[in-house]
C-alpha cells in the first residue's frame, strides 16, 4: 500500500512539473503537500527521492526540496539525447514497418496504420489549439506528437526514456517567456514529418527530424540562456 502511495505521489508531482504548475526553483513544502495529497512525511520523502533520481528535484541542505533548474549545458545534453532517441526510434520504425509489409499479416498492418493515424490526430488537436491561440495546449500536443513518433519503434524502454526527456524539457520550456515563441515555429514542421511518415518515407522523416531538433536547440537555448542570465542579475 505504501508503495502505491509513493508511486501515485511521484506521478502526480511529475505531471505538475510537466504541466508547468510546478516551476524550476519552486520549493516543495512537506506540510502543504502532505495535506493536499493525504500522505505521510515518510511517503513524501520517498517520493522526493524518486523524483531526485529522475533529475526533476533537488535537495538543498537546510532549505528543503526544490524543483530543479537546468544549466545550459544540461539543456544541451537533453537535446542531444532527444536526437539520439527520436531519430533512432524512427529509423527502427522504418525497419518495423517494412517487416510488417513483408510478413503480410493484416492485423499487424492494421495496427501499424492505426499508430500512424494517431500521429495525425495529435497534430489536428495542435493545429486547432494554435488557431485558438492556446499555446499551452499546442505544447501538450507537441509533446504527444514526439511521444507518438518514438512509439512507432514499438520499444517500451524508448517510450519511457522519451517521457522522461520530455518532462525534463519542461524545466526548460517554462523558463522561456512565451509559449507561442517556443512552439509556433514547429507546427508546420510537425506536419511535414507526419506527411513523410504517411508516405512511407520514414528514414527521410528521421533526417528532417534531426535538422528540426538541431534548429530547436539553437532557438530555445539562446532564449533559455538569456532568461537564466536575466534571472541571475
Amino acid at each position: 500500500m505504501a508503495g502505491m502511495a509513493v508511486s501515485g505521489l511521484v506521478e502526480a508531482l511529475r505531471q505538475e512539473i510537466f504541466d508547468g504548475r510546478l516551476r524550476p526553483g519552486d520549493r516543495l513544502d512537506e506540510v502543504t503537500l502532505g495535506r493536499r495529497f493525504g500522505v505521510s512525511r515518510n511517503t513524501l520523502r520517498e517520493g522526493f527521492r524518486v523524483l531526485a533520481q529522475g533529475h526533476l528535484v533537488e535537495h538543498r541542505p537546510n532549505r528543503g526540496v526544490f524543483v530543479r533548474s537546468l544549466s545550459v549545458c544540461e539543456a544541451r545534453d537533453i537535446y542531444q539525447a532527444r536526437r539520439i532517441v527520436e531519430c533512432g526510434a524512427l529509423r527502427e520504425a522504418a525497419l518495423r514497418g517494412a517487416q510488417f509489409q513483408a510478413d503480410g499479416d493484416d492485423a499487424d498492418d492494421d495496427a501499424w496504420k492505426a499508430e500512424i493515424g494517431s500521429i495525425r490526430a495529435v497534430l489536428a488537436d495542435g493545429r486547432a489549439a494554435a488557431e485558438c491561440g492556446d499555446w499551452d495546449a499546442v505544447g501538450s500536443s507537441n509533446s504527444a506528437f514526439h511521444l507518438a513518433l518514438v512509439a512507432l519503434a514499438g520499444n517500451h524502454v524508448l517510450d519511457r526514456t522519451m517521457r522522461q526527456l520530455l518532462t525534463e524539457m519542461r524545466l526548460l520550456f517554462v523558463v522561456v517567456a512565451s509559449a507561442r515563441d517556443v512552439h509556433e515555429p514547429y507546427v508546420d514542421l510537425n506536419e511535414q514529418i507526419a506527411t513523410l511518415i504517411e508516405a512511407g518515407q520514414i528514414v527521410r522523416a528521421a533526417v528532417v527530424l534531426e535538422e528540426y531538433l538541431m534548429r530547436a536547440e539553437r532557438h530555445l537555448l539562446d532564449r533559455y540562456a538569456s532568461s537564466v542570465d536575466g534571472a541571475s542579475r
